[in-house]
């Protein structure tokens, strides 16, 4: 997912009033849509602390270089580095936490289809259009 979002972008794909809107987003909301929406702001998240992280290691990283040799500034580094990188794993498992949980409690959701790797949700509701009010 890229950043930013395009203009047209919506988070739920359903319940767009636009002209513009494709007609699978004109459709009425289901919990199916809610699910893809959830795992699309979690998708969203998971980029966005990805490259704070990032900056924040290489940030962490030049601090340490310009250190050149005061063990106080060195130390400020080498704290911010692993600051860092166990937020970065605290936010990996949390994710994976999620996805999961979300995975075995949407299983009996009608036209929700889990991919084949379980960390990407589609909602096919041309089956359940007639019962989705």
């Amino acid at each position: 997912m890229a950043l930013p979002l395009p203009a047209g972008a919506a988070i739920v794909p359903c319940g767009r009033s636009s002209n513009d809107a494709p007609a699978e987003e004109k459709k009425p909301c289901t919990i199916c849509h809610l699910v893809v929406g959830g795992n699309r702001i979690i998708k969203w998240g998971l980029t966005v602390m990805t490259f704070i992280a990032i900056a924040v290691i290489v940030a962490m990283a030049i601090f340490y270089i310009v250190s050149t040799g005061n063990e106080g500034m060195m130390q400020t580094a080498k704290g911010g580095i692993t600051a860092a990188l166990v937020g970065f794993a605290i936010m990996l498992a949390a994710w994976l936490i999620v996805n999961t949980t979300l995975r075995i409690f949407t299983a009996t959701i009608p036209g929700l289809t889990v991919s084949s790797t379980g960390f990407s949700f589609t909602c096919d509701t041309t089956s359940s259009a007639g019962s989705a009010q």
